[in-house]
């Protein structure tokens, strides 16, 4: 009988190891989705048409609302540290960006202004006349652009390794291929998620036209810009230190926070620190 115990303890020990692994390569994610199931979160979630195409959203817990907006080729999912310690104590509206996950793609180019304007129109949709808004990558350009277009609607602001012009991101994305294996994870969730899953090189030729040549955000625009703003990002960002110091203190209210040794992926790599820096900045 010891042994039988023993064994059992010992395949316990085997699977929960397993699936921490799998869990942890996957970035979390398949926790997320575990979560999810036990907390019954999330309290909504559909597509609604608006400007044109099906927008897909989540709602998560109650209190003062906070938009989360993933960056760019990704999904709500990308997104799920934030969105899991956010609930506790707000209503998290998690949006698929336009083309992106679940949402549909229209026809033609994509650009963050579009973008901006579903953001507001879902606000619309729900009811919610101001939001708090956090951004990662091109969910933080978003998150800028209606910091200044429609600033009686953004009470502040998380912009985690965003840009505010082509120029401050690092690297020749002209290289960028849809085939290749930094994106594996990204295209493995659009060809789940998307209503056409071998769209993909289409849509990525789309987000990387996007990217070299938006957003256009003029630094008299940003000196305009009276919303809080914390502008965060890695020690070592794909968007180029010089160019995330200057929005920074470009931006009348803006807290630049550096998290130390991250990269392009702190959302996901460095839950703990960014979240931290995310709660404090917003219960400020």
């Amino acid at each position: 009988m010891k042994k039988l115990w023993i064994g059992l303890a010992v395949a316990v020990l085997v699977v929960a190891a397993g699936a921490y692994w799998v869990n942890k390569s996957a970035s979390g994610i398949p926790g997320f989705y575990v979560w999810k199931a036990v907390a019954g979160e999330p309290r909504a979630a559909e597509k609604v048409p608006l400007n044109g195409i099906d927008l897909y959203y989540e709602i998560y817990g109650e209190g003062s609302p906070v938009i989360v907006l993933h960056g760019g080729t990704a999904f709500i999912e990308s997104m799920h540290y934030q969105i899991r310690t956010l609930s506790a104590e707000h209503q998290v509206i998690a949006v698929d960006s336009r083309g992106h996950g679940r949402s549909s793609e229209p026809e033609g180019a994509l650009h963050y202004a579009d973008m901006a304007g579903d953001v507001t129109a879902l606000m619309d949709h729900l009811d919610i006349a101001k939001a708090d808004i956090v951004g990662w990558s091109d969910g933080g350009i978003i998150g800028l652009l209606l910091a200044i277009h429609k600033p009686d609607r953004v009470g502040k602001l998380v912009a985690i390794g965003s840009n505010y012009d082509p120029g401050g991101t690092e690297g020749d994305l002209s290289g960028l291929s849809a085939d290749s294996e930094a994106f594996a994870a990204v295209r493995g969730f659009y060809e789940r998620l998307a209503e056409d899953p071998d769209h993909w090189p289409v849509f990525f030729k789309k987000v990387i036209t996007m990217w070299q040549t938006e957003p256009s955000i003029t630094e008299a625009e940003l000196k305009a810009t009276e919303t809080p703003v914390l502008v965060m990002a890695g020690e070592f960002d794909s968007i180029k230190p010089a160019h995330t110091e200057k929005m920074a203190a470009l931006l009348p209210n803006g807290k630049l926070h550096i998290v130390p040794e991250g990269t392009h992926y702190i959302p996901l790599q460095d839950p703990e620190a960014v979240n931290a820096a995310m709660l404090a900045f917003l219960s400020e």
